[in-house]
């Protein structure tokens, strides 16, 4: 791939100029000033030390009548739109380029990936995120980069970030414990803001708003309105419609306001195809909201289905938590005073025996 082209012949003296400086270049080539001694160019820019990333690129040539073409790199820095980058080739020096020169980015990302899938299937999200973090934290700083294979894998990273924080939070016992939690949201805040500036992709609206959540968690909730307000209302059809109505819906419980915040629940559910990452979320915010308020038949009903769908996972431990406490204060007992069509369900069945039976075999199970 690093091999020029035959066209290369006709390139501008500006593109020849940047593979010549990419691969080492002819003698007769006059070559940049190295890093170590940086050029105005160089020092106009500052680029930030960051961790090398070797990646392929596809680069569009200053003559936009040239086919883009391949180079090895290892990037090393980057200024705002201006990324230092070597080539791989012995005798090349670093040079600075455009984002907007770069079609295409496909980062070396070596890790063990059977073990991560073992780790998520497991629902191990510290393992994953130990697994994964040394590979894929040195790319996040260059995920607004356009069509780069970075982008999809550190919003996994992310999420299990989130995952990991959220267990270790619903588990502390202790300052330090919580310390840990808040530094894996901050890691997973880090990693959205950065795919948040992903403009190639309607998902960087949905790296913001998963950040806003992470933020939420640490109960940084005035920077996490400042985030989410930079974020237009997405139509129904917009991938970031889910997160976008639950954030709004995860705002409002924080700030005590249960009917707003059980209604942004409900437009987050109502997502046609079911956001597995919101869906659950969504599902447990309008539960709580309900049993606030009083309405502990909707709670039951809610926490029932979510420990069912969603067994073996977190959300079913905490659905069962809070559906045992409505259980065993019988506030579901008598008949519902204005009983509604579960709208996420159409459940008719009798949820109070279906859900003493299924705490009772899950005590069952337990002992």
């Amino acid at each position: 791939m690093s091999v020029m082209r035959t066209t290369c012949l006709l390139m501008s003296l500006m593109s020849w100029s940047l593979h010549a400086q990419l691969i080492g270049g002819p003698k007769s080539t006059p070559a940049p000033t190295p890093v170590a001694a940086p050029t105005t160019s160089f020092a106009k820019h500052r680029f930030g030390n960051l961790a090398p990333v070797k990646a392929s690129l596809l680069v569009q040539p200053a003559d936009k009548t040239v086919d883009p073409i391949p180079y090895e790199v290892t990037f090393l820095g980057r200024q705002e739109n201006m990324i230092l980058m070597q080539g791989t080739q012995p005798g090349a020096i670093a040079i600075q380029i455009d984002k907007a020169q770069i079609i295409r980015c496909e980062f070396e990302l070596e890790y063990d990936r059977l073990a991560a899938a073992t780790a998520c299937q497991n629902c191990d999200w510290a393992s994953a995120v130990r697994i994964m973090t040394p590979t894929i934290r040195p790319a996040v700083p260059y995920l607004d980069i356009p069509d780069n294979n970075g982008f999809d894998v550190s919003m996994d990273l992310a999420m299990y970030m989130v995952n990991s924080a959220a267990r270790e939070m619903r588990a502390a016992s202790d300052s330090n414990t919580v310390t840990r939690a808040n530094r894996q949201y901050e890691a997973a805040y880090s990693i959205f803001m950065n795919a948040g500036r992903a403009e190639w992709t309607p998902y960087g609206r949905v790296a913001i708003l998963k950040g806003c959540r992470a933020l939420i968690k640490q109960g940084k909730i005035e920077q996490a309105i400042a985030d989410y307000e930079t974020v237009d209302e997405p139509d129904a059809e917009d991938v970031s419609y889910g997160n976008y109505w639950l954030v709004r819906g995860e705002i409002h419980y924080s700030k005590g306001k249960l009917r707003e915040a059980l209604e942004a629940a409900c437009k987050s559910v109502v997502l046609a195809n079911k956001d597995v990452e919101t869906f659950p979320d969504a599902l447990m915010l309008s539960a709580v909201c309900y049993q606030k308020l009083g309405r502990y038949h909707r709670a039951r009903d809610i926490y029932y289905e979510v420990a069912v769908i969603f067994t073996g996972t977190d959300w079913s431990a905490d659905a069962l938590v809070e559906l045992t406490k409505i259980m065993e204060s019988k506030k579901t007992m008598e008949k519902e005073k204005a009983p509604l069509e579960n709208v996420f369900f159409n459940v008719t069945e009798d949820i109070n025996k279906l859900a003493e039976e299924l705490l009772k075999k899950k005590k069952e199970k337990v002992g």
